[in-house]
């Protein structure tokens, strides 16, 4: 029981403590390619990524690993850090049920982002 207190009490303060972190989140649409292609390349990047992170955190026995905040704490610091504007943004514009899902649907995923990018730009 201490140690579950202990986790939840950690959590509370990690996600206040990032909480000036998140101005990093908001996507750069201009930095998206406007080509599928380019967009697969990320997709593929950022799927690396998520599965470095779940290696890191010992959380293989699942797929999405939305309710694991080792995970998506480490994938989001991870992306935050990334030099790539392209793929940050690409990270931060996919809805949180497919940025941390290893079977996503990554079709699904690209034709998401590539509307939202047309959508914002052409406002």
């Amino acid at each position: 029981m201490k140690k579950l207190l202990a986790t939840g009490f950690a959590a509370f303060l990690l996600a206040f403590a990032a909480a000036p972190a998140l101005a990093d989140d908001e996507v750069n649409w201009l930095a998206l390619p406007a080509d599928k292609a380019a967009l697969q390349e990320l997709d593929t990047e950022q799927t690396r990524a998520l599965r470095n992170s779940v290696r890191h955190c010992d959380d293989i026995r699942r797929s999405d690993h939305s309710g694991t905040p080792c995970v998506f704490l480490d994938l989001d610091r991870a992306m935050r850090q990334a030099e790539d504007p392209a793929l940050r943004s690409y990270h931060f514009a996919l809805p949180r049920s497919m940025r941390y899902d290893e079977a996503r649907n990554s079709g699904a995923a690209i034709e998401r982002v590539m509307h939202l990018r047309e959508k914002a730009v052409e406002e």
